[in-house]
Parts: structure tokens; C-alpha cells; sequence
């Protein structure tokens, strides 16, 4: 997706912030929103029901921002997620080809926890890189302490080859 269709799929409420006094990007697009927070997380928050175009808008965002970086790391805030309908499954193969090197999803209810999976295993089966593990953790904090983790192991193995 485009800047410009980018633009337009989210309000106009996109703007600088901070996040554990870091400068962050915050976009918002209904009850949903994808924080980019250097150097390579992005924070999804989902709220209610998730169509085939904000899952394409999500998964754009995500995108530009792991090709700048190299990778990312999904943090998904998953307490107010409703449903994710066919077509949104569907488009999650665009995806495929993004660097994720982690996923950890908080929050989420028990039905969440199946579709999550369903979703995340469905874009693993299309991808090449399979160097995604995908973690359910109970909140934000111990999400964002498990992609500290996750990080500082990648970077040891890459230094150390």
C-alpha cells in the first residue's frame, strides 16, 4: 500500500509521541491503531472487529516500517479484539514477506487466543521466513519484557556468527 492510500485508511490523529520516553508514530483507524516505536517494534492495538482493508492498512504500516528498520517485533494488544472475518484472514497473507521476528499478543480472550493462532499460523505457512515465534503473555509489560528478550538473543546470535 501506497503513502497515499496509507493516508487515507487512517484519521488524520496520526501524530509524534512519546512511549517509555521514546519519540513514537502513533496511527489510528477507528478503534484500531499501530504504534512504531524505534528501533523495530510495532504496537498494534485492535479494538472490535478488524475488515479486510484495516488488516491491509495494519499490515502496510508494518511493513514500511520493518523494511526501514530490517525487522520488526509485533506487540498486539488483543483485549478488545471482536472478530476477524474471512476476508481479513485472507489478507493477512500479504504479510508474508514482512521481516517479523517476533509476535507477542496480550490480552487476548480465550476465542482471541484461536483466531490469533488460526491468523498467525495461516501467515506462516505463506511465508519463507519461519523465524516468527508467536507468544500469548497476560499483559503488556511481560509482552514487551519477552520482545526485549527476543531481541537481545537475535543480536547475540547475530554477532556471534
Amino acid at each position: 500500500m501506497n503513502r497515499v492510500a496509507r493516508k487515507r485508511a487512517f484519521s488524520a490523529s496520526e501524530r509524534p509521541d512519546t512511549h517509555r520516553g521514546v519519540k513514537v508514530q502513533r496511527l489510528t483507524m477507528g478503534g484500531h491503531s499501530v504504534t512504531l516505536e524505534p528501533p523495530d517494534i510495532s504496537r498494534v492495538v485492535l479494538r472490535g472487529d478488524i475488515s479486510a482493508m484495516e488488516m491491509l492498512s495494519v499490515l502496510g504500516i508494518v511493513r514500511a516500517f520493518a523494511e526501514e528498520r530490517g525487522r520488526v517485533f509485533l506487540l498486539i494488544d488483543a483485549r478488545g479484539l471482536g472478530g476477524i472475518p474471512v476476508d481479513a484472514r485472507k489478507a493477512i497473507c500479504e504479510g508474508a514477506s514482512i521481516p517479523i521476528r517476533g509476535t507477542a499478543i496480550y490480552g487476548a480472550s480465550f476465542q482471541s487466543r484461536i483466531l490469533c493462532t488460526l491468523v498467525m499460523g495461516a501467515l506462516q505457512l505463506f511465508t519463507t521466513q519461519h523465524d516468527n515465534p508467536v507468544v500469548f503473555l497476560p499483559d503488556e509489560e511481560s509482552a514487551f519484557g519477552w520482545v526485549t528478550q527476543r531481541r537481545a538473543s537475535l543480536d547475540a546470535m547475530a554477532v556471534a556468527s
